[in-house]
């Protein structure tokens, strides 16, 4: 799926920061010294985990349109969640709801990036 498509497809998931932060780390990581990286670590996937988690997404919203969408699978969200949160990039705040499980909010740890990536956020 090209740029312009995913970016398309995220209206009425994700807020509109977010996009636009999605945007903004695609075009940052496309630079060729992360290419080693895109193949098993930062693919759209984990672009999109950074872009929602600078702007306090919940994490089930970002689930909820990449299978919608057909990006990926909750379970390949979940990794790369896992592999962000275990460099301290992104960690998850418990969010209480009225009714059902607690949701969890995803949070970037700016220095975590720029120190990890070299990436400001």
């Amino acid at each position: 799926m090209k740029l312009n498509d995913i970016v398309a497809s995220m209206s009425g998931y994700l807020s509109e920061q977010t996009i636009v932060d999605f945007i903004m780390y695609s075009k940052a990581f496309d630079d060729t010294r992360y290419s080693v990286l895109k193949t098993k670590a930062i693919d759209k996937v984990s672009i999109a985990l950074l872009a929602a988690a600078k702007n306090g997404e919940l994490f089930y919203d970002v689930v909820q349109w990449g299978e919608d969408t057909g990006i990926a699978s909750k379970a390949t969200f979940s990794r790369r969640k896992d592999f962000l949160v275990n460099l301290n990039v992104l960690f998850e705040e418990s969010v209480k709801t009225p009714f059902g499980r607690p949701k969890i909010r995803l949070k970037l740890n700016e220095a975590k990036l720029k120190e990890c990536f070299g990436i400001q956020a």
